[in-house]
């Protein structure tokens, strides 16, 4: 290509109506923002730099300077210049291709530095400008011309920093958080690759006072503080609560103990033996305490005679069924009678008629309320609470076994002990499998069990720690089994055949690898499975419960109740119960028509996913 060159010509004045866009520009996309800015700019400073235009006809096609040209056409359609306002512009005369020329002005440039636009943003602050009059004066926000000005009083030394491409444009703004010099150095002189993000630079900055997005700011209200007198810092780059900091965080837990003891005192009315209130009360905090619930109302004195009329019939009416062959079999052959079903439908409409629940004297004599801050960030009450020793003298629970009474009668079993067992055993292998993940339980529970046999003399615990292994055959094919096995199958691919050899072995390894062989076979000795003859609250199945509060068991992990191996082996009426309990409704009146194995079905495919459990596998209370 030649080596042409636009003339150096004069500028010229040309009027703006004989002025249209360069058909070949460059740039094809324009920023209505910027040319907003441009408008503001051009209105306030006046027009700084001239246009290279190109005649065509009698108007000239502006080859660079077509977001001015736009800005300048904006004001004169809102008629701030007039229509044929002269705009300075140099005419390009010459043999250049005015594709180049406008690849030109966009291309060959250089945009200022972010860091020299803060500075020279605050430089004009400094010397008198207000932010209202910049912001109109350059078609800016108010909010951003703050935020370019926060960003410009960051020291120097972040800013160098940020010129070199040491710092991120998020860490700088990051580092506006605070406006100490000092800190923000300390800082970033500290900071490692690993610390180094925004949100630890923000937290280091801000360290000791509170978020606005914590519940305790939500629960006073950051207006409240304010007008307590307190001081806030706020995040300019940063949205919702969590951009305001609360400085006086003594000040905010003032505000807070005062306003939770406002409504500690409202709830003693209530008639409570004590109330407390705390603003932090967590799990630990409530593992101190029993809970007991309200109860229903008592019933007036016609609705208790009907019930207890009702419930002899029912008990005569279940005793004569459960006696027959049908209604003793694990697989009924015909309908539980009409009139079972429709007793129990009289009572449940009874017992909706009692109105909601109500704290009993005896309850109130013995039961205590908290009132503390909920997640959410507002009260929250926690009634019926009894410390220990105040709880009534636990008395033995009635099982849900087939038992025989005191006179020897026996009662209508609601879990058969064939079926108890099984779902026992099902607990008894989650909690080994779970045992086995948790070396640091696996310990306690050794050194619990040796310390029961030899110093206390107890021998019935859940933890065999004499190393029988225990059967894991009534829960074969569930999931916690099959990790045991494959558990057992790693340790064997692992360990030397002999225990001569094993105790070599055992004399090289990490204490960690020895801890993760205690665990497994700690776990391998667990037996929580309930037997016939087993009483529910004896001392082995009640230390499994705490083992499996230890070991943080979940059954609903571990077993999900299927027509197989749980709905065809209980009654239609605890089927029918599961199905309202599970999905928080009653059951369609026409299940309870349906034959036992299609209601087993039904419920299986109801309850799938709904994580219910039968009572006996829930956590213990």
């Amino acid at each position: 290509m030649p080596d042409t060159i636009i003339p150096n010509t004069d500028i010229q004045s040309i009027p703006l109506n004989r002025l249209v866009p360069f058909a070949g520009n460059v740039r094809k996309t324009r920023s209505k923002e910027f040319i907003l800015e441009l408008v503001a700019s051009i209105k306030a400073h006046g027009l700084q730099q001239n246009l290279v235009v190109k005649r065509e006809g009698k108007k000239f096609a502006v080859l660079a300077g077509g977001q001015r040209l736009a800005a300048l056409q904006h004001l004169a359609k809102a008629g701030d210049v007039p229509p044929d306002f002269a705009v300075p512009c140099k005419i390009a005369e010459g043999d250049l291709d005015p594709v180049e020329i406008s690849l030109l002005e966009n291309a060959v440039r250089d945009d200022m530095h972010p860091a020299d636009l803060f500075e020279a943003f605050r430089a004009l602050v400094d010397k008198g400008a207000s932010v209202d009059d910049i912001a109109a004066r350059f078609g800016r926000s108010v909010e951003s011309i703050r935020q370019l000005l926060k960003l410009g009083r960051v020291s120097p030394k972040l800013l160098k920093a940020y010129r070199a491409d040491d710092l991120s444009l998020a860490q700088v703004k990051a580092f506006a958080v605070s406006d100490d010099h000092k800190a923000q150095e300390h800082v970033f002189k500290t900071m490692r690759p690993h610390t180094n993000s925004p949100y630890n630079i923000r937290a280091a900055l801000t360290d000791g006072e509170i978020a606005g997005g914590d519940r305790r700011v939500t629960f006073v209200t950051v207006a409240d503080y304010e007008k307590a007198g307190g001081k806030l810092r706020k995040d300019l780059f940063t949205e919702g609560a969590d951009s305001v900091f609360v400085q006086d965080a003594a000040l905010l837990m003032s505000l807070a103990t005062a306003k939770l003891e406002r409504s500690a005192k409202r709830v003693a009315k209530e008639g409570w033996k004590w109330t407390e209130f705390h603003a932090d009360f967590g799990y630990e905090q409530k593992a101190q305490f029993r809970r007991i619930n309200a109860e229903p109302p008592p019933f007036t004195e016609e609705l208790a005679a009907k019930v207890q009329l009702l419930e002899a019939e029912l008990e005569t009416l279940q005793d004569a069924w459960y006696a027959t062959d049908e209604g003793n079999a694990e697989e009924e052959t015909s309908e539980v009678p009409p009139r079972i079903a429709e007793i129990e439908q009289q009572l449940t409409a009874i017992e909706e008629q009692r109105g909601e629940p109500v704290w009993t004297p005896e309850q109130l004599a013995i039961a205590g309320a908290v009132v503390t801050i909920g997640h959410d960030g507002k009260t929250e009450i926690l009634r019926g609470l009894v410390r220990p020793e105040d709880m009534p003298k636990r008395t033995p629970p009635k099982s849900d076994v087939a038992t025989a009474d005191e006179s020897g009668e026996p009662q209508r079993p609601s879990l058969s002990a064939s079926l108890a067992e099984d779902l026992t055993a099902q607990k008894s292998a989650a909690l080994a499998a779970a045992l086995a993940q948790r070396p640091d339980v696996a310990l306690i529970a050794v050194v619990h069990g040796l310390a029961s046999q030899v110093l206390l003399n107890a021998q019935d615990a859940a933890l065999q720690v004499s190393a029988s292994k225990q059967s894991l055959q009534r829960a074969e094919g569930s999931k916690a089994v099959a990790q045991m096995d494959a558990t057992r199958e790693t340790w064997l691919r692992n360990l030397p055949a002999t225990p001569e050899d094993l105790w070599t072995w055992c004399l090289g390894q990490e204490q960690s690898v020895l801890l993760e062989l205690l665990a497994f076979c700690v776990a391998c000795t667990v037996n929580a499975v309930r037997r016939k003859n087993d009483r529910p609250d004896c001392a082995r199945l009640q230390f499994a419960d705490m083992l499996g509060v230890a070991v943080g068991l979940d059954m609903k992990e571990w077993f999900a109740p299927d027509a197989k191996n749980y709905f065809s082996r209980v009654g239609k009426p605890q089927i029918l119960d599961a199905i309202r309990e599970g999905n928080g409704q009653p059951p369609a009146p026409a299940w309870e028509k349906l034959k036992k194995a299609e209601l087993a079905a039904m419920a299986e495919k109801e309850l799938a996913g709904k994580a219910w459990l039968p009572a006996l596998l829930r956590p213990a209370a």
